[in-house]
């Protein structure tokens, strides 16, 4: 009987545990899905509305920016506006732009620096939706999601006060190094209501379509300058956004185009090189070089050369970028005066893109160390 209670436990506990199993593996699904689609009416995080609502003051403005995700049948977005001064103020229709698009600028009775009777800052308040090509408009703004409705669908909103911005950064672009894009705003006088300095950078793919600005780096207000590393080749083409902005929010920005210019990767380091001769008896002897690899994402591999007796370089194999050590066997050495020697060696790094000549991108020349 004690044996049979056992076994009967460890069955009961095995299906228990299946059965919990299943039920939140199920619950999980239901769960993701219920976040799945942001423009979807019954998602909880968003209502339906589009994602990634943010605000930028200005000068009696207020730029409303959010994520236009290329989905079809979308015709144009609406953004709604309210002062958060008043009681249970409505929110009213301020603009709408036609798809696609991520951004609409409200210079419509705007005021800077408001307050209200107690001092406090009296913020505008927005949200957007977007009209489908039905003319159905979600979130429906006549029939909002209820506060008190489970489960709780959160329609976002943001706020924003509109200010007189600082000074705008004049920007200029530093010395080219390979795959990087140096900014700089030496200079720059910081006003007495400065908070930060933000930098926004779009790809310039060439194309049609509005540019999709993300907030890359928040440099403080000693730190005038900023280098972007994210980059794969050369060529990559960035418009970038270098705003300077106030403690309420407001910025001014100065825009720069700029590339990763087309410039050879770093050589290798720690080159060196180990000859042993294979026999007195025909002079030959192999070459084992060793070297550091450099970390460039665009390395597409090495060149090695060596040099003859009347000082001519001459290409040898060219190894991969995940090389780190190569043989040259049976090599000849070479007649310096009255005696044989091993040739000298050298090595190149070069990268994926050619260089504006057509020609392949490679790095200075390093000789290897005999040891």
């Amino acid at each position: 009987m004690c044996l049979f209670h056992t076994l009967f436990n460890r069955k009961v506990g095995m299906l228990s545990f299946l059965i919990l199993s299943v039920f939140v593996l199920f619950y999980a699904c239901t769960n993701s899905e219920d976040f799945a689609n942001p423009l979807d009416p019954e998602n909880l995080r968003t209502a339906g509305a589009p994602d990634g609502l943010t605000l930028y003051a200005g000068d009696k403005q207020v730029r409303v920016t959010w994520n236009d995700v290329g989905q079809e049948g979308i015709k144009a977005y609406r953004i709604y506006r309210r002062s958060t001064g008043g009681t249970d103020a409505a929110f009213e229709l301020v603009g709408s732009v036609d798809a696609p698009a991520s951004e609409f600028i409200d210079t419509h009775n705007l005021e800077n620096d408001r307050k209200g009777a107690d001092g406090r800052l009296i913020a505008y308040e927005y949200r957007i939706t977007y009209v489908d090509v039905n003319g159905i408009e979600t979130p429906d703004p006549t029939n909002p999601p209820p506060a008190e409705e489970e489960p709780l669908r959160f329609w976002k909103t943001a706020q924003a006060i509109p200010s007189v911005p600082p000074p705008v950064p004049i920007v200029t672009l530093g010395d080219p190094t390979d795959l990087t894009i140096k900014l700089f705003w030496a200079g720059y006088e910081i006003p007495f209501d400065f908070s930060v300095f933000r930098v926004y950078a779009a790809l310039d793919t060439g194309s049609d379509k509005p540019l999709e600005f993300k907030l890359i780096a928040e440099p403080k207000r000693d730190q005038l300058y900023y280098f972007d590393y994210d980059f794969q080749v050369d060529g990559t083409r960035k418009v970038y956004r270098i705003a300077a902005v106030d403690e309420f929010g407001a910025e001014a920005f100065a825009t720069i185009n700029a590339a990763t210019p087309n410039v050879p990767p770093e050589p290798p380091e720690d080159v060196r090189v180990i000859c042993r001769w294979r026999s007195l008896a025909n002079n030959k002897y192999d070459a084992f070089i060793f070297w550091t690899p450099n970390t460039e994402p665009d390395l597409a591999g090495y060149q090695l050369y060596t040099e003859d007796a009347d000082g001519n370089l001459l290409p040898r194999p060219a190894p991969g970028k995940m090389d780190r050590s190569w043989t040259i066997s049976g090599e000849d050495p070479i007649l310096v005066g009255q005696f044989l020697e091993f040739r000298p060696y050298y090595i190149t790094a070069f990268d994926n893109t050619p260089g504006p000549d057509g020609r392949r991108d490679e790095s200075a020349r390093v000789k290897a160390r005999l040891q």
